[in-house]
């Protein structure tokens, strides 16, 4: 019987709005206040999310990262976890996996946590060995689906005991399922794509597929949402095609669950995806899903059940997805049925905090 709070300090990049953000979000606000006690902070900076954070009334620290070894951040890292005291540290993405866990090494934590949120092809080589060592005195590393796991694996040489999958899950009170909604190909047809505008999530190919698609149906509009370093590149390549009014650009939501509902069905064309919250959160509104088959996608998407896969920057095949799905509405509709029965099943934000409750408590119990 545990009599003391578990103390837990959570150590991330940044508060920006990406999906492992928006994850460990969701684990603060929902983790049992009965049983844990939870700080955070950020490794590198701040960030849109950190407002959500504080709300939360916990400790949250915005460190900044200065020189490029971030000695003095490491330094900075440690004396808060010497502050806080806590049996557990949990890291999430690169930065704040090496400096976190460096301080945590250094401070004692007496156990340390790091969850693989993506599979990172285009990662240094260096990048890797400092994953592999950093393996090694770590407790316990959660993988968001097996593709992840079986790539550390492979890819960053982590010995398959120390990987455990913990699989996303989402806040289904926070997305009101409408049901499915026919498209109505007569009228416009409004796609839509939630991602990080970066290399990684394949926007070119999906630009690529448009003219093609608004040759067949004219009243075709592509919906992109997010911000990201090709920003200007992708507007360029839109102007370049010709596409006018049928791309519009919104920039940074924070309120997906206001803007999924608007649209007709989700896309995500990601080149390598770790496992997809944006496709969640689509298929919990009640949208029909086409994605890449890549990474942890294939985990959420059953091609013909759960949604449409198609092959990864292959524009013709972005095109064929999109066809058969506005040329078959009982598929669609079957689809979205489908694929909300398996987010309540296996990708709901209850079972995914009830799964890291549970390895907490079984890692404090073996250091007893």
């Amino acid at each position: 019987m545990i009599k003391e709070k578990i103390k837990i300090v959570y150590i991330i990049n940044s508060f920006a709005l990406g999906g492992a953000e928006r994850l460990l979000l969701d684990i603060c606000q929902r983790l049992d206040k009965e049983k844990f006690q939870i700080a955070v902070c950020s490794a590198t900076s701040g960030g849109p999310l950190a407002k959500d954070f504080e709300a939360l009334n916990i400790p949250v620290k915005v460190f900044a990262k200065k020189g490029r070894l971030g000695l003095g951040l490491i330094w900075r890292i440690y004396k808060f976890l010497k502050e806080q005291k806590p049996q557990i540290v949990h890291t999430h993405l690169f930065g704040g996996d090496t400096w976190g866990r460096i301080a945590a090494i250094l401070a004692r934590a007496p156990i340390i946590i790091s969850t693989e949120h993506n599979i990172n092809l285009d990662e240094p080589g260096l990048k890797k060995k400092i994953k592999w060592l950093l393996s090694w005195p770590t407790d316990k590393i959660i993988a968001v689906s097996q593709s992840v796991k079986d790539y550390a694996i492979k890819a960053d040489k982590i010995k398959p005991e120390k990987i455990d999958v913990i699989y996303n899950g989402i806040d289904l009170q926070k997305f009101a399922f409408r049901g499915y909604q026919a498209i109505e190909k007569n009228n416009k047809i409004k796609a839509v794509v939630l991602a990080r505008l970066e290399p990684q999530k394949g926007h070119e190919y999906l630009l690529e597929a448009l003219p093609l698609l608004i040759e067949k149906y004219p009243d075709f509009v592509l919906n992109i949402i997010g911000c990201g370093s090709l920003e200007k590149k992708l507007k360029n390549q839109a102007k370049d095609l010709n596409l006018g009014q049928k791309v519009v650009f919104w920039g940074r939501r924070l309120d997906p669950e206001n803007i999924l509902p608007q649209m007709d069905f989700f896309i995500l064309p990601s080149l390598w995806e770790g496992l997809g919250i944006a496709i969640l959160e689509a298929q919990a509104v009640g949208l029909p899903v086409l994605a890449s088959k890549t990474g942890g996608i294939p985990e959420i998407i059953e091609d013909g059940k759960t949604g449409l896969l198609f092959e990864p920057a292959n524009p013709p095949a972005i095109f064929a997805a999109i066809d058969k799905l506005l040329s078959n509405q009982e598929l669609a509709e079957k689809m979205v049925k489908n694929a909300y029965q398996q987010i309540n099943e296996k990708f709901n934000l209850s079972k995914m905090v009830k799964a890291y409750e549970k390895l907490y408590l079984d890692l404090i119990n073996k250091r007893k």
